[in-house]
């Protein structure tokens, strides 16, 4: 199967309220070599303003920003028709479930696109190559090597410890070529471990494994350190988010300790002993044979033919199995969600279900429409969700477009959010005001730094008078 390597340079690091702002891909054939590459900026929204931060890290200047012509919107359309058009694929970020993945699917759904789980439908698989290196770390520990310090596990400092070029680190596409790199040393050192670990970039490949065997080596990682674990399979429930999760339990506990206790005793035990790991089947876990069980002290001191028997303990007693599932559902079943008044619809993809078949249509109407006609298809979508997004996509090519109503709403919504004095989910221009102080006094000596400070500065001074002149007249 086809690889698509792919990084994102975003705004900050809330996936609600920041945007990507260059998206970096490469598509690869199974013995990763390069077959199509993908390499795109834009510009800014008007409800976004970026972290400070964040764009020193990613070598950005407000003034390069401000060049891209290409709007956010046609960013998302022509990485989206590209990635369709490269599918089926598995899709490899450098921590990109945690972080990339989540960026992709607000993306597309902000941006009217039917199905925001690109990377999990049509055939396509999902892999995280920060979980993937994780794993080598302490499953095939020679195939590349860690640099000895806290963050060993940085891409930035991973790929020259491996005489990998990394020149401009956290330019998308430079970060692209980097994964590929440490990902093609574990597949040259280690290839069975390599295929292996693509197994488990879907949810079938992941219900294989289980379904194959009953003993099972996985890792979990943890500030910086990786902790192996030898389990067996209990079953599946579904928790308080409804993401379906396999309850393991940890072989390092005997399980004769455990059987025979009721319910309530169990119900007591479970957390305080930590006696099960749980692993969700979407997330890309790194399952390895059973092979690897006494390559760990803490169970090479029980002895495979003792592991083999715990798992026949477990495996051989479905009442102990019963009253475990039970005890999870439960705690599920009594969880109660709390209250979504104050949810706005840029942070819903997870809330309001998926687009009905009517909208499903009228998002691909809009995509074909010209920008005059979009004003018209934004009111037949049945989900005010969309209704909105579509309003706010034309407030960003060009606000004259709308109706007079629904621009002055726009234009006093964007302004109370950003001129907010409060604390507030999204950056505002006073903490963004503050942040750039904060800099100022750290980077004092830095002429660079205190170059990108001023156009900073500059920048959110305009934001401040425009935005402060809209508030007067709304």
């Amino acid at each position: 199967m086809r690889i698509v390597f792919y990084d994102f340079e975003t705004t900050g690091r809330d996936k609600y309220w920041d945007q990507i702002i260059q998206v970096g891909a490469i598509l690869c054939d199974e013995d990763l070599n390069e077959l199509d590459q993908f390499n795109i900026k834009c510009k800014l929204n008007k409800s976004i303003i970026p972290a400070p931060q964040a764009l020193l890290v990613n070598g950005l200047s407000m003034n390069e920003i401000a060049k891209h012509e290409l709007s956010y919107y046609d960013l998302v359309y022509q990485m989206k028709e590209k990635f369709d058009d490269w599918s089926p694929a598995i899709f490899i970020g450098y921590n990109s479930i945690n972080f990339d993945e989540e960026f992709l699917r607000n993306a597309l759904f902000q941006n009217l696109h039917e199905n925001a789980y690109l990377t999990q439908i049509n055939n396509n698989g999902r892999a995280d190559a920060l979980n993937i290196v994780q794993a080598s770390s302490i499953f095939t520990p020679m195939a590349i090597k860690l640099p000895d310090t806290k963050n060993k596990f940085k891409l930035d400092l991973l790929a020259p410890e491996n005489n990998i070029m990394h020149e401009n680190a956290h330019d998308a596409l430079a970060d692209v070529i980097a994964t590929i790199e440490i990902c093609r040393l574990i597949k040259i050192n280690n290839n069975e471990f390599w295929e292996r670990s693509l197994q488990s970039s879907t949810k079938k490949g992941v219900s294989q494994i289980f379904e194959n065997d009953t003993m099972y080596c996985h890792h979990e990682a943890y500030y910086g350190n990786v902790y192996p674990f030898v389990t067996t399979h209990i079953g599946t429930y579904s928790n308080k988010n409804n993401s379906e999760l396999n309850i393991l339990f940890d072989l390092k506990k005997d399980p004769k300790e455990y059987v025979d206790l009721d319910k309530a005793q169990l119900k007591e035990l479970y957390k305080s002993e930590k006696l099960f790991r749980y692993i969700r089947n979407n997330r890309h876990p790194m399952i390895m044979p059973k092979t690897y069980a006494t390559s760990f002290a803490n169970y090479e001191k029980i002895g495979f033919y003792e592991l083999e028997s715990r798992v026949d303990v477990i495996q051989n007693n479905t009442d102990f199995k019963r009253k475990i599932l039970e005890i999870h559902n439960e705690a599920s079943e009594s969880y109660s969600n709390e209250s979504q008044l104050d949810v706005y619809d840029e942070e819903s993809i997870y809330l309001g279900g998926f687009p009905n078949s009517s909208d499903k249509l009228t998002m691909k109407k809009f995509h074909r429409a010209t920008w005059k006609d979009k004003v018209i298809i934004c009111e037949e979508f049945s989900d005010k969700r969309y209704k909105y997004f579509g309003k706010q996509i034309i407030y960003n090519y060009n606000k004259e477009l709308l109706e007079i109503n629904d621009r002055n709403i726009f234009q006093k919504t964007l302004a109370n959010r950003l001129m907010s004095n409060n604390s507030e989910k999204w950056l505002t221009i006073p903490e963004a005001f503050n942040q750039i102080d904060n800099l100022r006094d750290k980077h004092g000596e830095d002429t660079e730094i205190l170059k990108f400070i001023h156009e900073f500065n500059a920048y959110l001074e305009d934001l401040y008078q425009s935005h402060s002149s809209g508030l007067l007249t709304s």
